[in-house]
């Protein structure tokens, strides 16, 4: 499985079921613990990532 290409929406999915590869992929790409989502805004843009 090819976490760096994989939709926000896949990835987050996949933490949630306790994956740990998906959640250090997150962590990378977005640049903040996966604890910390929910008490900080992240800002998506069209051209941004996914």
């Amino acid at each position: 499985m090819n976490y760096s290409t994989m939709k926000l929406r896949m990835l987050v999915e996949r933490v949630i079921v306790g994956d740990e590869r998906a959640k250090e992929e997150f962590e990378r790409r977005w640049g903040i613990p996966w604890e910390q989502v929910g008490t900080v805004p992240i800002s998506i843009d069209k051209n941004q990532r996914d």
